[in-house]
């Protein structure tokens, strides 16, 4: 009998491996969009990036904050890429970014970090807005992508880690009809041929359309993936108005997010009467309404918050959500440890932020996390360092990470 126990646990063991295979780490990460990514523009031409895009104090990160991640407990960093430099610069400006991107890279891996490279446009430069450039497989920036995509593998393959990972985009912003959907399928393939053409068993991380969420990674067909060695991303920061509070946004649904403060999760875990006054003293603060205006936003920002407040919003709906990828995983034969959380996260109040309370953040992370460990999911908290309330750094300018935080992800606080 004991024999037999001892062969049970290695079989279990084996399989355990054979399930882990994906890559080293890759389990609890978090994002750094700080370095490598909003790079600076041409002085005399902001419709371009300047040669040296990532150069100057903004794109530095301490050696220390880098250790207090490690000592944390957090194993990899999902590093973002603004692939707009990469695609405009040539010659010895573009040499300059693959030799950083790979210098940051190795900095990492010494700290004992896997990294994950995500490749994460923005709209600073309309040129290379991927709303500008992913409406067709025809269009010539899309077509540069793909190469950026292959030669960037090829950079990354050649570091010769199993602790490095390739993520092909970042929240591809269609997939919100039936033709964008089968669209977004046909790059991500096209994509993921061309990392193959060059690093056959470097660990790709694709995501589904519709901003990278639950539903895109759902429309997403996996087929021509099988026998890849790749994850499956998605991103999760449901309740909107709860994850989102206190954010500026000019977006039709979501400019009242700046007058949010105080929403409780669970919803109803406060008297909406209390909720209701933090909004209405954040909207009377607002020094730059006139008194119409101010009536309108406060009708406004009251309306939105009942609404919140009426969903009774909380753990059982995550459980649920995250159940419908489980299934979609289960339908498709892909283990629960292919499945990444690429993206979640909620604002916190320190500083100059207005947000949630710390007791209901801390109980939505801790939720969020729970629900991806429990069903074998890997996860990327957002973010480590940057500016509008979700960074995890104590303050903006710390080297210390914030302890709520750490304590609701399950890591060291100490």
């Amino acid at each position: 009998m004991r024999a037999l126990l001892i062969a049970a646990l290695l079989l279990a063991g084996l399989a355990s491996a054979v399930h882990a295979a994906p890559g080293t780490g890759f389990r609890r990460g978090i994002g750094v969009h700080s370095m490598l990514n909003w790079g600076r523009t041409d002085p005399a031409n902001p419709g371009r990036y300047a040669a040296d895009p990532f150069s100057g104090a903004a794109y530095e990160l301490p050696d220390a904050v880098i250790r207090n991640v490690a000592s944390a407990g957090f194993d990899f960093i999902r590093l973002t890429l603004d692939p707009g430099p990469f695609l405009q610069l040539e010659g010895a400006a573009r040499d300059a970014l693959d030799a950083r991107l790979a210098a940051t890279v190795r900095r990492f891996l010494a700290a004992g970090l896997a990294v994950m490279v995500d490749l994460h446009p923005n709209t600073q430069v309309p040129r290379y807005d991927p709303v500008n450039w992913l409406r067709s497989t025809e269009d010539p920036v899309y077509q540069r992508y793909v190469l950026l995509v292959r030669r960037t593998a090829g950079l990354l393959a050649g570091l010769d880690s199993r602790a490095v990972a390739f993520e092909l985009m970042n929240e591809p912003p269609y997939g919100y009809d039936q033709a964008s959907v089968r669209r977004w399928q046909t790059m991500c393939e096209g994509l993921h041929a061309a990392v193959r053409s060059v690093a056959p068993d470097l660990l790709v991380v694709l995501t589904g359309a519709h901003g990278g969420d639950r539903e895109g990674l759902i429309a997403l067909d996996p087929t021509p993936f099988r026998g890849s060695r790749v994850l499956y991303s998605f991103h999760y920061y449901e309740p909107y108005p709860f994850t989102h509070q206190g954010v500026v946004s000019d977006e039709k649904g979501s400019a009242m997010w700046r007058y949010f403060s105080q929403m409780p999760y669970p919803a109803a875990s406060l008297p909406a009467a209390l909720v209701l006054d933090a909004v209405r003293a954040n909207v009377e603060g607002d020094a730059t309404l006139g008194a119409a205006a101010r009536r309108a936003a406060l009708a406004e920002a009251q309306a939105q918050t009942r609404a919140y407040l009426a969903t009774g919003f909380d753990g059982a709906r995550i459980a649920r959500a995250f159940d419908e990828v489980t299934d979609w995983a289960r339908r498709n034969g892909i283990p629960a440890d292919r499945i990444f959380l690429g993206e979640f996260g909620a604002t916190r109040t320190y500083g100059r932020y207005r947000a949630a309370d710390p007791v209901s953040r801390e109980v939505w992370l801790r939720d969020v996390r729970e629900a991806a460990e429990s069903r074998g999911f890997g996860w990327s908290i957002w973010e480590l360092k940057g500016y509008g309330g979700m960074a995890l750094l104590a303050d903006d300018e710390a080297t210390r990470l914030d302890r709520g935080s750490l304590r609701a992800l399950g890591l060291k606080t100490e």
